[in-house]
């Protein structure tokens, strides 16, 4: 979150008094105007763990402490006094408590509901600043601590635990995870709830519910990530998908005054929010990885009232009638009266045999800090040309022994920007081999070995390596769209002035106008980001993507 102009003097100000904010009082008055003054008792218990966190408390007299149940006891996590206010991001979300806010001296506090809290962000700067950064930096200290409603247990041999961890990492929800690899007390726990070798991953939500091996979806929902949400309400634009177009259009849309619901498959940030570090982002001269972009706008959307549902995959769009609908994972059809779709793409799969079998123990799709972990020390493999190849080799040579960047062609010039080819050329530990493909993988649980050939002088190689991660080339997600929208030859959606007359003619546009910029051959739907034929596969081009189509869906709405 910028902080930039901000009236609090940050450098005088300590971690903790910037965590736990004291209001002087103008700014309490000013906070009790949107919300209402109430009396409270001692041991009167405000906000119960795992119930709906829809509120914040300013406290004016008296004390409130913030609790951790622990089995048959509590941990102190603060304690408010006069001034001081409760709530993280999850308010913001009307998302579940993951601590018990009691009092623990009667006095009186302004309890301001959520509805009234997203009012007061969005109208008042100074205290926008002091609550929005006080429950991001709150949230980030739960990570931290590992103070969170999950508890996962789990092994690094397990593909379900690398997916579980991102999943929650992504999302930005707190937890604890122990390792049954490591954890000689582990086999308590496991007793405790009858759990199995054969049920991991097992993550125990809420300290009670014990999912073996669940889906995102069946996680996001135990946990009550979407339970604010209500998918049957008809919104001016729904956005499918939650990368940096998707939450651009959602900040966006949401802030000039739209009804705006996201629909996101797995987490926030999309393909970039993998990215360790994005060094050529306008506005970030030292860098930000790709979940910190992610995790501020996803906060700055929620902010001005956008809603994100969680784990829920488009899976059909009904196009032949308005308002349009999709339909989503276990659920009801969303309708919309316009879409922006920003679904993006993935990495191609190689095209090996066992390639399955390896996926999550030996073969990634991202090179976060949770995948280093996994390969500190060892050599490992990346596959792909692209920036985001380079920014993953760079962030595994600070960990790792070696890193065998491999290329069909000749070198980097043409995919990848030149400050990453000098970071990569400068990197000793960083091996470039080009015309290089994997040809072969080994293993049993895990793989084991790595088969390369070089098809310019026909060399091949194996190498005993058990880390490969995956970056090259895009494929669209647009299977979902059921030929709803007009694409090009390799799936990618067709906008603007790319769509030909035949395009619209067999679309059979119904409009005297053509499609608007990132239009679609459907009118109101519009496509941006990585999905869109033509893309610009950057970041800071996907924003602008998300942006602007807003403002034609203004338009759209209008007509």
């Amino acid at each position: 979150m910028a902080e930039t102009g901000s009236r609090i003097p940050l450098q005088t100000s300590s971690p903790m008094e910037r965590i736990f904010p004291v209001l002087n009082p103008d700014q309490i008055e000013r906070a009790a105007a949107h919300g209402h003054l109430r009396r409270v008792e001692e041991g009167e218990v405000l906000v119960e763990v795992g119930t709906s966190n829809t509120r914040v408390f300013v406290v004016k007299t008296g004390h409130v402490e913030i609790l951790r149940p622990l089995e048959g006891d509590e941990q102190l996590v603060a304690s408010l006094g006069p001034g001081q206010f409760s709530g993280e991001t999850s308010v913001l979300a009307g998302q579940r408590g993951m601590a018990r806010i009691r009092v623990r001296e009667a006095g009186e506090v302004i309890e301001v509901e959520r509805d009234q809290l997203l009012a007061l962000v969005q109208t008042d700067s100074e205290l926008s600043d002091i609550f929005m950064r006080a429950f991001i930096l709150r949230r980030l200290e739960l990570i931290d601590r590992g103070y969170g409603d999950v508890v996962l247990l789990g092994s690094a041999h397990s593909p379900g635990t690398l997916r579980i961890k991102e999943f929650l990492t992504r999302n930005d929800h707190p937890y604890s995870y122990r390792d049954l690899d490591k954890d000689p007390d582990v086999q308590a726990l496991l007793d405790r709830f009858h759990i199995t070798m054969d049920d991991i991953p097992v993550a125990i939500c809420r300290g009670d519910a014990v999912l073996r091996n669940p889906s995102n979806e069946d996680l996001a929902e135990c946990l009550g990530l979407n339970q604010a949400i209500d998918p049957t309400r008809l919104r001016d634009v729904v956005i499918v998908g939650a990368g940096p177009a998707g939450l651009a259009a959602a900040v966006y849309g949401a802030s000039e005054g739209l009804n705006v619901l996201v629909v996101e498959s797995n987490a926030p940030g999309g393909q970039a929010g993998a990215s360790s570090k994005i060094e050529n982002y306008l506005g970030f001269p030292t860098g930000i990885s790709g979940q910190d972009l992610a995790g501020r706008a996803y906060s700055q959307a929620h902010k001005f009232g956008a809603e994100v549902m969680i784990a829920k995959a488009a899976k059909h769009l009904t196009c032949d009638r308005k308002p349009y609908a999709i339909a989503v994972d276990h659920g009801s059809p969303v309708p919309a009266r316009s879409i922006i779709i920003a679904t993006g793409a993935q990495y191609r799969r190689l095209t090996l045999d066992n390639l399955s079998q390896f996926e999550g123990t030996g073969v990634y799709y991202g090179a976060t800090f949770i995948e280093s972990q996994l390969c500190s020390g060892e050599e490992v493999i990346i596959v792909g040309g692209g920036n985001s190849a380079g920014q993953a080799a760079v962030f595994l040579a600070n960990t790792t022994k070696r890193v065998y960047l491999l290329i069909r062609s000749s070198g980097l010039a043409a995919s990848m920007s030149r400050y990453l080819i000098r970071r990569i050329e400068e990197t000793p530990s960083i091996v470039l081999l080009p015309y290089t493909e994997i040809t072969a993988l080994e293993g049993t649980d895990r793989l084991r070995q790595v088969h390369w050939k070089n098809s310019k002088t026909g060399n091949a190689e194996t190498h005993e390596i058990r880390h490969v991660f995956v970056m090259t080339g895009a494929t669209p997600n647009t299977e979902w769209l059921d030929g709803c929208v007009a694409l090009d030859s390799h799936g990618f959606i067709k906008t603007g002035s790319d769509l030909s007359h035949d395009d619209l003619a067999a679309a059979h546009w119904p409009l005297p106008r053509s499609p608007y910029l990132l239009e679609t051959s459907l009118p109101g739907v519009f496509a941006v980001g990585d999905v869109r034929a033509g893309n610009v596969k950057r970041v800071a081009s996907a924003v602008g993507e998300g942006s602007i189509a807003i403002s034609f869906v203004h338009q759209i709405l209008q007509e």
